[in-house]
């Protein structure tokens, strides 16, 4: 485990990525205070980070959960994934379209 200061991060990001690659966790600290961090990822776990990290999927199987222990019902996985997936390709669509 690395820890860079912002400024160090600044003069070096090229550094701390390879290293990152290499399978190093990188925490990015300000002010001494830990805000942020780089982590290795691997390109087949790419779309798993996206959707355990995504608050709208986090929140649909909570949901689920919720419904299930209710009702005795759930919400179909595979819809969860597609919804979520649709939802993140517009949002790419949108932040292309508005760059200069």
């Amino acid at each position: 485990m690395i820890f860079v200061n912002v400024r160090e991060l600044k003069a070096k990001a090229s550094e701390y990525l390879q290293a990152a690659e290499q399978g190093e966790n990188v925490i990015i600290l300000s002010r001494g205070k830990p805000r942020a961090t780089i982590l290795p990822l691997q390109e087949e776990d790419f779309e798993d980070f996206i959707l355990a990290h995504s608050p709208k999927f986090r929140r649909l199987i909570e949901k689920s959960a919720r419904d299930y222990q209710t009702n005795g019902e759930g919400t179909d996985l595979e819809q969860m994934i597609r919804e979520t997936r649709e939802e993140l390709e517009n949002k790419n669509r949108k932040s292309r379209r508005q760059r200069p």
